[in-house]
């Protein structure tokens, strides 16, 4: 009768399952060109008709086990080790943007950041280069931050829309267009009824701010609070008892957002800096419940209202982060 079986030579790379599957014994030798390996075809336990299992396999047996049980233990080492092989790898995108001397390399780290995860560093990086010398990394920068989908970007951005490099314009209108959009949250009613009703009222500033523009910041309030989770936007100018119409039949709990402009400062550098708080107050009554404070600062936005706009969003999008806390918070109180 012949024998299948199959021999696996001592150069041949072994992988963990090379050693034996289910309660297949292996037969190892060991010869003067190093070990190689003899197992049956079929998966079965191999001996030869009429023989028992040599002395010399069982001695090898307790060897490959150890061997396996070393295997399964650097692989779990590998996946232990992988979260910090992927810090040292974004720390070292980030050292290539900003200190390499070839263009196509910090494009390519740039673009390779906009895959890592969300981090302070990782923002500060693309923000920071998105004044690099070189357009293809400017352009770069904003796609990656147009990736991440963080609406903070917003700020360093805006200034690019006045890019010299028409691909760097370009990159720079999308990524805004993007941001802006993951502002607000389509609500679906139908799915997610709405928890609070909450009412904006414009912003008031002590820093000359144009009416047109109080108004428009206050649009940036509204696209904000609207695409948070479980909330509903009272409409501008909503009469008292009508308000308490709704919030009664709807069961619904009523806040009021009274913000105001603190202070703007024009740095030496060119640089602006907006100071915000957010009363959150009930509705319809407009008793203080929490205030929530915000600021900001904006380099390279040039100067002038366009300049203090930009800043002012942004610390009214600080402040308003911490904005649902507040109104969970307030909502348990009211219960």
């Amino acid at each position: 009768m012949r024998e299948r079986f199959r021999v696996v030579e001592p150069d041949s790379t072994l992988a963990a399952e090379d050693f034996g599957r289910g309660d297949l014994s292996c037969r190892v030798r060991a010869s003067r060109r190093g070990i190689s390996r003899v197992d049956h075809a079929e998966g079965r336990r191999w001996r030869r008709p009429g023989r028992k299992p040599s002395a010399r396999a069982s001695r090898w047996a307790p060897l490959l086990l150890r061997i396996v049980t070393g295997l399964l233990a650097v692989a779990l080492g590998l996946l232990a080790v992988a979260p910090a092989r992927a810090d040292e790898r974004t720390d070292f995108l980030i050292r290539m943007l900003a200190t390499s001397d070839q263009f196509r390399v910090r494009a390519q780290a740039a673009l390779a950041l906009g895959t890592r995860p969300n981090e302070a560093s990782v923002q500060r990086a693309l923000t920071g280069s998105l004044r690099d010398a070189h357009p293809a990394v400017r352009a770069a920068s904003a796609s990656s931050l147009e990736r991440l989908q963080d609406p903070q970007a917003l700020v360093a951005l805006r200034p690019l829309q006045r890019d010299r490099d028409e691909a760097v314009r370009a990159a720079v209108e999308r990524a805004i267009t993007t941001l802006e959009r993951s502002l607000i949250k389509p609500p679906d009613r139908g799915q997610e009824p709405a928890t609070y009703y909450v009412a904006v009222g414009t912003p008031t500033a002590q820093s000359g701010l144009s009416g047109p523009t109080l108004r428009s910041l206050r649009e940036h309030v509204v696209r904000y609070v609207d695409g948070l989770s479980g909330v509903r936007i009272a409409p501008e100018g909503e009469a008292q008892g009508a308000a308490s119409t709704v919030l009664r039949s709807q069961h619904l709990v009523g806040y009021y957002l009274d913000s105001s402009i603190t202070k703007i400062e024009e740095k030496p550098d060119g640089a602006v800096r907006a100071q915000v708080s957010v009363i959150v107050g009930t509705y319809p009554g407009r008793a203080m419940r929490v205030m929530l404070s915000g600021a900001a600062t904006v380099s390279g936005a040039g100067s002038g209202e366009a300049a203090k706009v930009q800043a002012v969003e942004a610390a009214f999008t600080g402040a308003l982060k911490r904005l649902p806390q507040a109104m969970e918070a307030g909502a348990s109180r009211a219960e």
